[in-house]
């Protein structure tokens, strides 16, 4: 049975791997969008819209292979069939590969013309039971070379070749994905009780 992934077309290199000499380009690239955030934020919405730069630092600058990739993230199963777009539209993506437990929890990278890896990102969304594999999958994309996980949502970097930085920022989407629910199931039982008291 083919295995087919999507991703939603904002959130392509949202959670970015890139060289880890980028990490002051990010940093300060943050910082830039949190301030704009803030003289644009009128009440719980926007007046304008902020469009990052592109690092400087590529991954193309590392040479790396999708054989690389695949080899260093055997323990996860691979997609077959890798798809974007937006609302009910899809389209293959072209030079692009997937690995993965489900749409939530995947690595994808995307390769030139020469044949080199010239994007990585992730979905990311952690649930308690994923814990393990999702520090496995962090870990071993600091193995293959000097990386940085850029969480442009969180305003977040993190050095993939430290074991404490992956833990603590693991640990972290766990909880949030915890809180998450929790809020989910209080909602759900205010609607319950609203309802019961209805009737």
């Amino acid at each position: 049975m083919m295995r087919k992934i999507y991703f939603h077309e904002d959130d392509y290199c949202q959670l970015e791997v890139l060289p880890l000499s980028a990490e002051q380009f990010c940093r300060r690239e943050m910082g830039e969008i949190e301030e704009f955030a803030k003289e644009h934020r009128e009440g719980p919405f926007y007046t304008d819209i902020y469009l990052r730069e592109e690092s400087p630092e590529t991954l193309l600058q590392l040479n790396l292979r999708p054989e690389q990739l695949t080899a260093a993230l055997d323990f996860l199963p691979a997609y077959d069939l890798v798809e974007t777009g937006y609302s009910s539209y899809r389209e293959e993506c072209q030079s692009t590969q997937a690995r993965g437990l489900n749409e939530e929890l995947a690595v994808f990278w995307s390769v030139d013309e020469a044949g080199l890896v010239e994007a990585i990102w992730l979905a990311f969304w952690v649930e308690p039971q994923e814990a393990n594999a999702a520090r496995q999958l962090l870990t071993a994309l600091g193995h293959l070379a000097p990386l940085l996980l850029a969480d442009w949502n969180w305003d977040r970097c993190v050095d993939l070749s430290q074991p404490t930085e992956i833990e603590q920022y693991v640990a972290e989407k766990v909880l949030a994905a915890q809180n998450w629910r929790d809020e989910l199931a209080k909602m759900r039982l205010s609607e319950t009780e609203e309802a019961e008291n209805g009737d």
